[in-house]
């Protein structure tokens, strides 16, 4: 038994020797380091040596040389470089989320450097795809929906690249996923923003309609929204009267008509709610309002119908209570 005690003390003690002699001090930055796990000395020879495994796609090996860059040589032109290729290479392994992570950082910490419009254009694109159904990974599978990550990105270009090629774009593409989230007044923001700081942007003037679009999805959504709807109506008929020529525009006139047959629906339904209540003179005044205000409507041409029967009903004696003999 001692024996065996004295050969486990053994190796002990020499794994131990081992361990130690794996770290060295570094005086530079004031702390033990492995040697094999320590940058090259230059940040040309540790650029050059990431860059081998890049090439023969060996991307966890690159991920790991290039994020080197950034902690050993954070001065250096190359950190960037290598920031921007972790990124390229997180691309590579389908981790799109945190390729746009490394994009981000370069352009947060790096904003002089060549690759910005490289990285914006990359968060751009990566944002594109996860707003359009893609997924973010966890431990490597994908399973969170990626719109939540693809807003974070258009926001970070928006604020850091306003003007850039992706600028009006990146904004515009908010009020969308805004909108496919259901959220119709952020919606609305994110249009009346770009149509307020891209003025001469070609998507100025879908802007214009989406935002009259979005206060009707909004005047739909869950329980009828009247102020949304009117808000609507207003804004696609400004829409129509400055861009008259526009495709939209016709589209304009057909959502007008949708929200008013929905207005006038819903009057019908509490003209018919008094009517069902014997109230002859409540829904003759409603039955009368939407004959009026709706007359190009379905729910009118019905409410015409239903207004002769409650005036006849109006107007008529009462049935008498009782049986006379």
């Amino acid at each position: 038994m001692r024996k065996y005690i004295s050969i486990l003390t053994l190796f002990i003690l020499l794994g131990a020797g081992s361990a130690e002699a794996a770290w060295i001090w570094s005086p530079d930055i004031g702390k033990w380091i492995n040697p094999k796990k320590a940058a090259k000395d230059t940040p040309e020879e540790q650029y050059d040596w990431a860059l081998q495994f890049f090439n023969q796609s060996d991307w966890d090996r690159a991920i790991e040389e290039f994020e080197k860059l950034p902690e050993a040589f954070p001065s250096s032109r190359l950190a960037a470089e290598g920031v921007f290729y972790a990124g390229l290479a997180w691309e590579k392994k389908d981790e799109m989320a945190k390729a746009a992570d490394a994009y981000q950082k370069l352009v947060d910490r790096y904003p002089y450097s060549d690759r910005i419009k490289d990285a914006i254009q990359r968060e751009f694109e990566i944002a594109n795809e996860l707003s359009s159904g893609g997924k973010v990974k966890i431990m490597g599978v994908p399973i969170l929906p990626g719109q939540d990550k693809a807003l974070e990105l258009y926001n970070h270009i928006v604020k850091n690249a306003p003007f850039g090629s992706c600028g009006d774009q990146a904004q515009f593409n908010i009020g969308e996923l805004y909108k496919k989230q259901g959220e119709y007044e952020s919606a609305r923001k994110a249009f009346q923003t770009l149509v307020d700081e891209y003025p001469s942007s070609p998507l100025a003037t879908k802007a214009r309609y989406e935002i009259a679009r979005s206060s009707m999805l909004a005047s739909n959504s869950a329980q009828f929204n009247d102020q949304h709807a009117e808000k609507a109506i207003e804004e696609f008929q400004d829409f129509k009267k400055e861009f008259p020529v526009e495709p939209q525009a016709l589209e304009a006139d057909e959502s007008i008509r949708q929200i008013r047959a929905e207005k006038a629906e819903r009057a019908l339904g509490v003209a018919s709610f008094y009517e069902a209540q014997k109230k002859w003179k409540s829904a003759k005044v409603y039955y009368q309002e939407l004959v009026r205000n709706y007359p190009e409507t379905p729910a009118a041409v019905l409410a015409k119908k239903r207004l002769d029967d409650v005036i006849r009903k109006e107007t008529e004696p009462p049935k008498p209570r009782f049986k006379l003999w």
